[in-house]
């Protein structure tokens, strides 16, 4: 192997390596805080805390307490399931996260290493498999993975559905395991169809009767859990789930969301789109499209993972772009698109590597222009969170929250809070979740006017703000306006302000 192949390798593994050990660092902190570190697991954190009293946890918005059930129950019942060996809820979803995120992760390298053809140079499959697995702790997003947050547990089951779905050709059987794995991944998060469908569109091209038979078995087993909610819910999952959710969109900011992500993911993104057109293209072929989409299909198991995860990578794009401007949303909406490009990325550097040994000129040099692209690009931030996450994990940040919970703890309910997280340490009733109530608020699927006589009456033994009140997208300014009127600050918890009665 030429040395500047070998010092390639080197450098792509230490620059991986640095994004795993901020991964290690990022969820060893946060396994050990028991404060919010994100403002949405509180009510995550309900939910699973909820999730088997269906009556409490589904009950139209207008009747108190006034919070939505906005995510299907798998992650909540899977972190219940973790939290009989953490006995702590907020760990346990946390740890749900963080190990979905490591399987994800270890299906990517393992598909990528072991579908690659045989070559001479057993350090492609290392690199392409350590790049697929890995490379996505060097993008902006995996942060989101050591949260009680339901996205990661949503791709884990989608990735296992894609690896199955890959091995599918021969074995039909697996397919239909495949589409049992992608259920459970819309069952986590409702907009986790991306791999779905792609798949599905794959078994049209291969076999249209077999398709049908995917598509009918999935949507049966999808609806008929759905029924079972719906029978235990007296119908109000619904409502939850779609109605509930229907957040206002605002287009314009569309294009710029997806600008400021793709800046820091240039070169994945742009591998993913490279990628498939150079591994699958045949020149002077003249097939139709469907046709030589079949004769991909057929060939090696290594092209049809390449084909598979590709169409998966555009299909979560397209979900991403669509759901992005909705109020509320925020940049997990990325996570998915992100480990897809991972994937993918992962796929073109083994395969590269792979024909260094066949046109060691072209191809070493096409390989040095992937990796250093991903290099130059992406080394600055990945040594710069590197730095962070291990200075907060040896002097972890000033935390007053324990001092919070244990004020709440000497009055009396209700309390209405933007940190939901220390009322349930402090065992108080949650009245509301302030984002989920303040969408449904401006988009008129709620009469928020009981709720602010509530606060004007001075109802609330306390209000806790983390921010400031003047955030819209938390509190209208009919609530703000309320608070200030009839409550007064005090500073003696800062950061957290809390607003007493007057």
């Amino acid at each position: 192997m030429p040395k500047s192949q070998r010092l390639l390798y080197f450098a792509l593994t230490m620059f991986l390596l640095a994004g795993v050990i901020s991964f290690v660092f990022q969820s060893a902190f946060a396994l050990r805080t028991d404060s919010e570190i994100d403002y949405g697991e509180g009510i995550v954190l309900w939910q699973a805390a909820n999730v088997t009293d269906w009556r409490r946890a589904f009950h139209p918005v207008e009747i108190y307490p006034h919070i939505v059930f906005h995510y299907p129950p798998l992650f909540h019942l899977t972190s219940r399931l973790v939290a009989l060996a953490t006995n702590d809820l907020l760990m346990a979803g946390r740890l749900t996260s963080i190990l979905s995120l490591i399987g994800t992760c270890l299906i990517a390298g393992l598909l990528t290493a072991k579908l690659l053809p045989p070559g001479p140079h057993k350090m492609a499959r290392f690199m392409g498999g350590l790049t697929a697995g890995a490379l996505v702790f060097s993008t902006p997003l995996w942060s989101w993975a050591c949260l009680m947050r339901v996205d990661t547990l949503g791709i884990f089951f989608t990735m296992c559905g894609l690896a199955l779905y890959v091995f599918a050709r021969r074995r039909r059987s697996l397919g239909f395991l495949a589409f049992t794995f992608f259920v459970a991944g819309v069952y986590c998060k409702q907009t986790t169809v991306a791999a779905p469908i792609a798949c599905f569109l794959i078994a049209l091209i291969e076999n249209p009767r077999h398709a049908i038979r995917l598509g009918a078995f999935s949507i049966s087993l999808g609806l008929g859990i759905l029924l079972m909610l719906y029978a235990a819910t007296d119908g109000v999952v619904l409502r939850h789930l779609i109605t509930y959710n229907q957040n206002p969109y605002f287009p314009r900011l569309i294009l710029g969301r997806l600008q400021h992500h793709a800046s820091g993911l240039v070169g994945p993104l742009l591998f993913s789109a490279i990628f498939p057109v150079a591994v699958l293209y045949r020149r002077h072929s003249r097939k139709k499209l469907i046709s030589r989409l079949q004769l991909i299909l057929k060939r090696t198991t290594f092209e049809r993972c390449v084909l598979v995860v590709a169409i998966y990578f555009w299909f979560a794009f397209l979900i991403a772009a669509a759901t992005i401007s909705k109020q509320g949303a925020s940049d997990n909406y990325f996570l998915e698109m992100d480990v897809a490009a991972c994937f993918l990325t992962g796929l073109f550097v083994a395969w590269l590597a792979r024909r260094v040994s066949f046109r060691p000129q072209r191809a070493l040099a096409m390989l040095q222009i992937v990796v250093m692209f991903i290099l130059l690009l992406q080394t600055a931030s990945n040594w710069r969170i590197l730095g962070t996450t291990s200075r907060n994990f040896i002097n972890p940040p000033a935390d007053r929250s324990a001092e919070l919970v244990n004020f709440l703890k000497t009055i009396p309910d209700p309390v209405y809070s933007e940190d939901m997280v220390v009322l349930m340490h402090a065992g108080r009733e949650i009245p509301a979740e302030p984002a989920i109530i303040t969408a449904l608020a401006d988009d008129g699927k709620w009469d928020e006017s009981g709720f602010v006589a509530r606060i004007r009456n001075g109802e609330f033994h306390a209000i806790v703000v983390r921010r400031s009140l003047t955030n819209r997208g938390r509190f209208t300014k009919a609530v703000a306006d309320a608070v200030e009127e009839r409550y007064y600050l005090t500073n003696d918890l800062e950061p957290f302000k809390v607003y007493l009665p007057k």
